[in-house]
């Protein structure tokens, strides 16, 4: 069953850049991030509705899902749009999958323990951040070379590291600030994530933003807005839970080894194209780290 929860979640968090790049192929940045949110948000409303699970928030507990929804929803779902404009979805599946190492550098500063530096691990590190240029590289160069070089492919894929910045953090986040957290159940904390961004994300849509026409709104676009925003957000949230109860946190971090292929397959089938060779030897670098970073070391 671990396995089969494995796939389902590679696949959620791989097709994430590519629905992602409908939805911003026709709606700008920000409010293509708020119907993303909204999608989770509905989704669980159902779905807690359903359950009848208590949704209480003591007002002074606020502070620790609208924290958790910008380091975990807003702000890396809105770096992910802005930058998904630019460059193509194998570009972002591969970003995608360097998280873990940002969690493994947020959680060896701030929570050590079986969390800290070692030699391995900080090779790990330098594997993984040598990937991620390898992959802007060609990018950096091509504008360098030339004035009419265009920068926001270099923007985008900066966008990224922000992005799983972001992530890594707010799973370091959920562990200093959530544990022991007995005030209000999970499933108000995750709802409440998610109400928060949505909240932020529509006023500030609202205020640097055109609203975009009903036409907009193609098949297509509705369907990757569902994708982004349930499959591969709420529903991969769940699947993570579900993993992490059976695997633990370190072996399920392994699944960000399959969200970048699934990522590059779903770019193939879609757009017929193949990763250039500096994309693919990053993450293979990217890879290389990632199983460095793996080993436990013994708390001391």
């Amino acid at each position: 069953m671990g396995y089969i929860l494995a796939v389902c979640l590679a696949l959620c968090w791989g097709t994430a850049p590519l629905a992602t790049k409908y939805i911003v192929s026709a709606l700008p940045p920000v409010w293509g991030t708020f119907f993303r949110v909204l999608a989770g948000l509905l989704f669980f409303t159902v779905l807690y509705a359903a359950q009848r699970k208590s949704l209480y928030l003591p007002l002074r507990r606020a502070w620790k899902p609208a924290l958790l929804g910008f380091t975990l929803i807003l702000f890396p779902f809105a770096a992910l749009s802005w930058g998904q404009r630019f460059v193509a979805p194998t570009v972002g599946g591969i970003f995608y999958g360097t998280v873990p190492i940002w969690s493994f550098i947020a959680a060896g500063i701030f929570l050590k323990g079986e969390d800290r530096f070692t030699l391995r691990r900080t090779i790990g590190v330098l594997f993984g951040l040598i990937g991620m240029w390898t992959v802007m590289w060609p990018m950096v160069s091509a504008g360098a070379a030339s004035l009419e070089g265009n920068p926001n492919a270099v923007y985008g894929c900066a966008a990224f590291i922000l992005m799983t910045w972001s992530l890594g953090m707010g799973g370091v986040l959920i562990k200093k600030i959530m544990v022991d957290e007995h005030a209000m159940t999970p499933q108000a904390n995750t709802f409440y994530q998610y109400f928060f961004s949505a909240v932020i994300l529509l006023i500030s849509a609202f205020m640097f933003e055109q609203v975009p026409a009903a036409s907009a709104f193609s098949a297509k676009v509705t369907l990757a807005i569902l994708a982004a925003g349930v499959l591969s957000s709420a529903v991969a949230f769940l699947l993570m839970v579900a993993l992490v109860r059976r695997w633990g946190a370190t072996r399920m971090a392994a699944v960000a080894y399959f969200s970048p292929v699934v990522a590059m397959g779903g770019d193939f089938i879609v757009y017929g194209r193949i990763p250039s060779g500096a994309e693919a030897c990053g993450l293979l670098l990217i890879f290389i780290g990632l199983f460095l970073i793996q080993k436990k070391v013994d708390a001391k």
